[in-house]
């Protein structure tokens, strides 16, 4: 490895990018790729990380400039993807190499976060990203949701509505961890060429929007798979429900991915799939728990920064975090709470009541994970009345990520 060295990526570079990643990913449309890399809105070949070896570009990291939703703030995240090396080069540390410096590359631009969509979570563990990220899979019958009256609301958007569209979603993520930013490009480059069916909840204001995809099954019946679905106000939630519910005539199944923290129990008329399982008795299975990104904290001191209001009683506690790649987000700090107005001391000791690594503290900071839950399965060490402190403090809605914003 001593001929090899990582650098920022140039655009004579780009051609040897797209064949690592086609390569390494399997990917058949070569110059589609290429030209993606080339014209891209959210990224571009600048922030592409290569590593050459006597020359030769071997391998190759995206770290994607992306802007997310954190606690009603819009905030720096790196997006890592297209972590790829050539087959031939594998299994030689490259891969460990790329991304620990992609991280402190990170680290030097003042992200807070990293967030990324793993092949394998336990890889990705060992740099200090953990599993944040989850959606609920459901598969249910027009027939089976309720038929709310506000769906006379509903009716299809106009095209010269989109910018009201932008802003129902810019709304609605002000309440959403980690939902990624759209600028004006992505909406029109990626979403609205791929936004069938678009439906809007109007009662005199857009509150709400909707788009699905219609196909036709196996045996010729038409099934729909919910593309978004975005409600700001509870009425325009329950149109665009009901207008769902008004589709049975037509429709046999609804595929819907939803935010781990929306259940349909209360739209539905019986609580169950489709096509339900029975693991006891009368037990009946309503959706399935599918796994989504990961996160790091990349600049520990930074990412304390966005706590300053929590629902918790008045109260603090010390906690000592423990990074093994960034010694710089190796600190002790303490967090206090008075009139819901958070804040944060760093301290010159080693001494806290909780301890835990940098990996653990994203599932906390997050809201992802409870710390009395950390604690019960080990990843959490300290005092257990302290805990019941930060599981308030940092109680919040659970991460989502929409399904357009997949990288």
């Amino acid at each position: 490895m001593q001929n090899m060295r990582i650098r920022q990526a140039r655009s004579v570079d780009i051609d040897d990018i797209a064949h690592i990643i086609s390569t390494s990913f399997l990917i058949n449309d070569y110059h589609g790729l290429r030209e993606n890399i080339i014209d891209n809105p959210r990224y571009n070949y600048k922030d592409i990380i290569v590593v050459e070896d006597s020359n030769e570009i071997i391998a190759c990291t995206k770290i994607m400039p992306l802007k997310i939703s954190f606690k009603g703030k819009i905030v720096d995240a790196g997006g890592i993807s297209a972590v790829a090396v050539l087959p031939e080069y594998r299994r030689r540390g490259i891969a460990d190499m790329m991304l620990k410096d992609a991280i402190k590359r990170m680290f030097t631009a003042n992200y807070p976060f990293s967030i990324l969509y793993p092949f394998q979570h336990r890889f990705y563990r060992k740099y200090g990203w953990e599993y944040i990220g989850m959606t609920l899979l459901y598969e249910i019958e027009p027939s089976n949701i309720i038929m709310y009256d506000e769906r006379i609301n509903v009716r299809r958007m106009k095209t010269s509505e989109r910018e009201k569209i932008k802003k129902v979603y810019a709304e609605r993520i002000k309440s959403i961890n980690f939902a990624l930013h759209r600028n004006d490009a992505f909406w029109t480059r990626v979403i609205f060429p791929n936004f069938p069916n678009p439906y809007v909840y109007d009662d005199g204001e857009v509150k709400g929007y909707l788009c699905f995809e219609m196909k036709k099954n196996e045996k010729n019946q038409v099934e729909v798979e919910i593309k978004e679905l975005i409600a700001l106000t509870p009425e325009a939630y329950r149109g665009l429900w009901g207008f769902l519910a008004s589709l049975a005539e037509q429709v046999v199944k609804i595929k819907y991915l939803a935010p781990p923290d929306e259940p349909l129990f209360n739209v539905l008329i019986e609580p169950r799939e489709i096509d339900f399982k029975r693991p006891f008795f009368e037990y009946k299975s309503v959706a399935s728990i599918c796994s989504t990104f990961m996160m790091r904290i990349i600049n520990l001191e930074e990412a304390l920064k966005l706590l300053t209001f929590a629902h918790a009683p008045d109260g603090e506690t010390t906690i000592s975090i423990k990074d093994e790649i960034l010694p710089e987000n190796n600190i002790t700090f303490k967090i206090s709470v008075q009139n819901k107005i958070v804040s944060i001391q760093k301290l010159n000791t080693q001494s806290a009541m909780i301890r835990m690594d940098i990996k653990t503290f994203a599932q906390v900071l997050s809201s992802f994970a409870k710390p009395s839950s950390l604690y019960n399965s080990g990843k959490i060490e300290g005092d257990q009345n302290a805990l019941k402190f930060l599981d308030a403090v940092f109680s919040d809605t659970l991460p989502f990520i929409f399904h357009f914003d997949i990288f």
